[in-house]
């Protein structure tokens, strides 16, 4: 018996309905497109941030969207914050920090020390990176959303000209009933935003719990992203956030006089985050991206200094 709703397609009216909305183009319309990714590549008007200033690694590609998760306290949301501040100090215009986590007293001290690279600034300083942070860094006060309601947020920043969104975290937009297709298709609808805007935005989320036998602290794997496997599939970066636990545990013991033997002190020249590029939809590079932390909260390559103002 053939199905009623699908004979239904087979309709005039409804199949006007469905061409006029269906935006559909000759190639001749992509033309110039064609013609700026054949000369200037993929990665044109991409920003190299902190971690890849040659861009041979990762980048932050306009009309993409990036998933960047981990376990609590491996540094992602302090890792994305310098990144703002990467961004706002390299000139690259607004930002949008959507976030639920901290308040947004504490992001601005976070902000303003890594801009310093350091925890004690003067009043002359700050005044001077609020005036540069001011016109160029919007701002929720708020700790839990509804899906639509971030979603228009989204939106809002970039109508009003960010081209660098983080929503920060997915965990706390409010998913009813963890609805796995709610979280696939609030990917989905920031992606178009991102698209029509040529703009970035990165979503913020949290490894699932217990995921691993391989202690407490183990790398992550892309499965590891909490929620249902939509939202990997629909984002076209996935960037994992590892931090080196043991590293941190014996810097502590060395500041109280402990002495590291050879293996430990191996442990101590290691990076302090790994940044895991697990997908990245116009790029070849999956890997790790080893970063170094200073004291206030800033990060860095190896051999390399952090930006500051």
């Amino acid at each position: 018996m053939s199905n009623p709703d699908f004979m239904q397609l087979a309709d005039l009216d409804i199949n006007t309905e469905v061409e006029q909305v269906a935006n559909l183009f000759a190639p001749s319309e992509f033309r110039e497109r064609l013609d700026t990714l054949r000369t200037t590549g993929r990665d044109h008007g991409a920003f190299r941030p902190f971690w890849d200033a040659h861009g041979d690694r990762f980048v932050l590609r306009p009309r993409e969207l990036t998933i960047v998760f981990g376990s609590r306290g491996s540094y992602k949301s302090t890792v994305i914050n310098y990144l703002i501040a990467d961004w706002i100090m390299a000139g690259q215009g607004r930002v949008g920090l959507i976030s639920y986590e901290m308040d947004p007293e504490d992001l601005l001290l976070l902000l303003l020390e890594q801009m310093a690279n350091s925890v004690q600034f003067s009043p002359e300083f700050q005044e001077r990176a609020l005036a540069l942070v001011e016109p160029n860094l919007l701002m929720v006060d708020e700790m839990v959303d509804g899906p639509h309601s971030a979603i228009a947020k989204v939106n809002a920043c970039l109508e009003s000209g960010c081209k660098l969104v983080v929503l920060d975290c997915l965990q706390r937009v409010n998913m009813p009933n963890n609805d796995i297709d709610l979280e696939r298709h609030f990917v989905v609808e920031i992606t178009n935003l991102v698209r029509r805007h040529n703009a970035h935005c990165i979503v913020v989320h949290h490894s699932r719990k217990g995921s691993h036998h391989d202690g407490d602290n183990p790398i992550p794997v892309i499965d590891d992203l909490k929620g249902s496997g939509g939202l990997a599939d629909n984002a076209h970066n996935v960037l994992a956030c590892w931090s080196n636990k043991r590293k941190k545990d014996l810097e502590c013991k060395v500041d109280a006089g402990y002495m590291p033997d050879a293996q430990e002190q191996e442990v101590l020249d290691k990076p302090d985050v790994v940044l895991y590029v697990k997908k990245q939809r116009k790029g070849k590079f999956e890997g790790g991206i080893g970063l170094w932390r200073t004291e206030a909260r800033a990060f860095h390559r190896k051999s390399a200094r952090p930006r500051t103002l």
